[in-house]
């Protein structure tokens, strides 16, 4: 059970300016939703561990981007950041990009493999079949912690002296190879990105922060009911827009110059949850299944490509070392062009392990502005990705005897065309909203395409 209730955040994802965005990365649900123009927005559902801003020291290394796709058994798994320096690998614990590592014959220590961690941590290498070493090689600003603290899954391997684990042999794979860092060194303070042509950046807070933050639409009281007593953040609203919505804090931009300058401080972040607290309601938005083990069927989904516009593609890459699809996006320059997406407060790639496509009718209220209907007893085709693999599902709000017991709503539900629980792998999930006539299709194996059909939106014609 939740402590505090959740705290949604509108986050802007246009102008390019705007990014990398603080925050999504931390975030339990996102929703990518179409606002007009070909342009989407990030409503964040924060709860549980906050976001915060993590060192980003790398480890001297070449930050490895290339995904591995090992052709059979393999070893590894992920170098992180032991922040609270207790030797054991916590959920909320950050990797550590660039790291070198390297793969040693276990007798005559003969270097077999060389490979770096990605931003997230994570490496791995085609298992060999004999006795074998790992060592990390210990960057600069950086000690080892305590090794063999806990469980295996979540312990460190390295010896703290030489980085190198014990002699072992796999005969499969054998995904709990880790090693802790502990910072020896203050870390110097994470360069602050420039997101306007206008130097200086005064207006961006010392302290850990969530944005750009931008206006509110009328589909965030639709995901709002289903977390109840959520606090709903936007910065501003057009007069017809914002009195329909239900905000608990309006936050304004400070620089006439950029729209990025509409930030909210992580602290304040806090406080609103806790304000919104209500001690006869517990917080309780579960209701949906997860679970390690993938759901039968499905169909290979190495890569999801999404095209809302011209000047607005991503795509998500499946990496089988994290168990997560790694999120790629434009620069809204029309040419197509992606690379990693990161998060400004850790400086890693947004790493999901759900990615999930929800279709559903776009209500249009006035030109650019839309209301998705995600009230009580909605429903429609959804299509799931987990592990590598693609599940078409649906999406429904129906109520359970949850709902009915309690008058209190959940979060929207996944289920089978029998109406069972569809499982989600445990973590994050990141969910598109699109029409009912966009196409999820799938195209050369294991590929996948989002292509969004915008609703039609005649331009207003003034009154008289």
């Amino acid at each position: 059970m939740l402590q505090y209730p959740a705290v949604l955040v509108s986050i802007s994802n246009s102008p390019a300016s705007a990014r990398p965005q603080a925050g999504p990365g931390y975030a339990p649900w996102v929703f990518e939703l179409f606002i007009g123009e070909g342009a989407t927005r990030f409503m964040n559902v924060f709860y549980g561990d906050l976001p915060r801003e993590v060192p980003n020291i790398t480890g001297g290394c070449e930050v490895r981007d290339e995904i591995m796709h090992p052709k059979g058994d393999w070893i590894g798994n992920r170098v992180w950041l032991d922040e609270n320096r207790n030797g054991m690998q916590e959920s909320w614990e950050a990797g550590v990009g660039g790291v070198c590592v390297r793969l040693l014959d276990g007798t005559s220590r003969e270097v077999l493999s060389e490979t770096s961690t990605d931003s997230n941590g994570y490496y791995a290498f085609e298992n060999p079949g004999r006795e074998v070493i790992i060592r990390f090689v210990k960057p600069p600003a950086y000690q080892f912690t305590q090794p063999d603290i806990g469980y295996e899954e979540n312990d460190s391997d390295a010896d703290t002296i030489n980085g190198e684990t014990k002699i072992f042999r796999a005969d499969s794979t054998a995904s709990s190879w880790d090693a802790g860092l502990i910072l020896s060194e203050e870390p110097p303070p994470t360069p602050k990105p420039v997101v306007t042509g206008t130097p200086p950046n005064w207006f961006i807070p010392a302290e850990p922060y969530v944005g750009p933050i931008r206006s509110g639409r009328l589909t965030y009281n639709q995901i709002g009911g289903m977390f109840p007593n959520s606090c709903l953040v936007y910065a501003s609203a057009a007069w017809d827009i914002g009195e329909q919505l239900d905000a608990c804090e309006i936050v304004f931009g400070v620089d006439k110059t950029t729209p990025n300058s509409a930030l909210l401080p992580v602290a304040r972040l806090r406080e609103l949850a806790r304000e919104n607290l209500n001690p006869n309601q517990p917080v309780n938005y579960s209701g949906n299944l997860f679970s390690d083990a993938v759901p039968e069927g499905g169909q290979p989904a190495e890569r999801i490509d999404v095209y809302y516009h011209q000047y607005n593609e991503s795509a998500w890459a499946y990496d089988p070392i994290s168990q997560t699809y790694l999120r790629f996006t434009d620069d809204a320059d029309g040419r197509g062009i992606l690379h990693a997406a990161t998060d400004r407060l850790s400086g890693r790639q947004l790493a999901f392990e759900n990615v999930i496509v929800v279709l559903s009718e776009h209500m249009r209220f006035r030109h650019n502005q839309f209301e998705v209907n995600f009230s009580n007893g909605q429903s429609n085709f959804a299509y799931l990705f987990r592990d590598g693999k693609a599940f078409k599902i649906y999406w429904t709000t129906t109520n359970r005897d949850f709902e009915r017991t309690t008058g209190l709503r959940r979060p929207m539900h996944f289920v089978d065309a029998q109406g069972n629980l569809v499982a989600l792998h445990p973590g994050r999930t990141w969910i598109h909203i699109v029409t009912p006539f966009s196409s999820v299709t799938g195209q050369r194996e294991g590929e996948w395409l989002v292509k969004f059909v915008q609703p039609y939106d005649p331009v207003d014609t003034p009154a008289p």
